[in-house]
């Protein structure tokens, strides 16, 4: 089931994240459009039915994440041996870990692949696999819940250096565990008790902009808990059936666009940067070029591409001739 409010929340974490780097980092609870994509991701992951088999999961999943994601890096790796990003590097090893989304720390001591906004999809694809293990064993999201937790234990007990354990057990996993809720246990309804949620999760982003200094441990409370809020206030809202979905028609045409968006944003954000400036009015052109992009890149890209590996992946029925001669033996 498509939900209209799932995608205008797309929408806006995306555009928080635009707007986070937009300032240069200066906005800093944009980034916690990030912990609104992965309790969105909770939430759809759990709303999956239950009787896939796991491999096609994974394939879906993979079809909707990977061909986007290798083109952009594959872009920035073309660009930089072109000369065109003088500040970016890379070698054999860290591209095969970029795009097999395997953590590793770069020359600054971040846990980020070349394409920096895909840290994130390491994190999915964690959970993907997860969830995929869940659905062999008949209780997805009962399993993926307590994996997920017990990696987050995990690495505070023993606070691993290694870049793909300390990643895997981040406390940034538990916001997948709050979204797997939300499609779970926790089915609220009603105009009033939504806004209000909204209201609370956004209040909540307000004051951390405003007296939070940033520390990951504290992350999925300060910034994926009104997150969390704001998702669930949503979906209550639309469960009523009082979502305005006519008023938030461009939103939610921006959330179908809203993975492009994350992707490409950072190349519209660092020509804008170098070649006009980090002024309001640079910022203010560089918005309608984020989406202009986006939106290119969604419907010549991402949407035929995935149309098409989905179209190649279908299970074919068997044929007659085929069914008489298994019949046979």
């Amino acid at each position: 089931m498509r939900f209209a409010s799932i995608q205008a929340l797309r929408a806006t974490a995306a555009l928080l994240v635009a707007a986070h780097h937009l300032s240069d980092h200066r906005f800093a609870t944009g980034a916690a459009g990030v912990d609104i994509f992965f309790v969105v991701s909770g939430f759809v992951m759990g709303s999956v039915d239950t009787k896939v088999q796991p491999g096609r999961f994974i394939l879906k999943r993979a079809i909707r994440i990977v061909p986007l994601y290798w083109a952009t890096t594959l872009v920035l790796c073309a660009g930089a041996l072109a000369g065109l990003f003088a500040r970016f590097s890379f070698d054999g090893a860290t591209l095969a870990k970029s795009l097999l989304f395997v953590p590793y720390y770069n020359a600054e001591g971040q846990i980020w692949p070349l394409a920096i906004s895909g840290w994130t999809l390491n994190a999915e694809m964690l959970f993907y696999v997860l969830f995929a293990a869940g659905l062999w064993i008949g209780a997805p999201r009962t399993f993926c819940a307590a994996a997920l937790a017990g990696l987050v234990i995990a690495g505070a007990i023993f606070a691993p250096e290694n870049a793909p354990l300390r990643f895997w057990t981040s406390a940034i996993m538990l916001e997948f565990i709050a979204g797997l809720a939300l499609a779970g246990p926790i089915r609220l309804a009603g105009l009033g008790r939504g806004l209000s949620l909204i209201a609370v999760g956004a209040t909540g982003l307000v004051v951390a902009e405003l007296a939070w200094h940033y520390t990951e441990a504290l992350r999925p409370l300060v910034w994926g808990g009104p997150a969390f809020l704001i998702v669930c206030g949503a979906l209550a809202i639309e469960r009523a059936g009082r979502w305005p979905r006519r008023a938030l028609a461009a939103l939610e045409r921006i959330g179908d666009a809203s993975y492009s968006l994350y992707l490409t944003h950072g190349f519209v954000i660092a020509l804008v940067h170098r070649k006009v400036g980090t002024t309001i009015a640079a910022n203010a052109m560089a918005v309608p070029a984020c989406l202009a992009l986006a939106f290119l890149t969604y419907y010549g890209f991402e949407r035929p591409v995935g149309r098409m590996l989905n179209r190649l992946a279908r299970p074919h029925p068997r044929s007659a001739l085929e069914l008489a001669a298994t019949s046979t033996h």
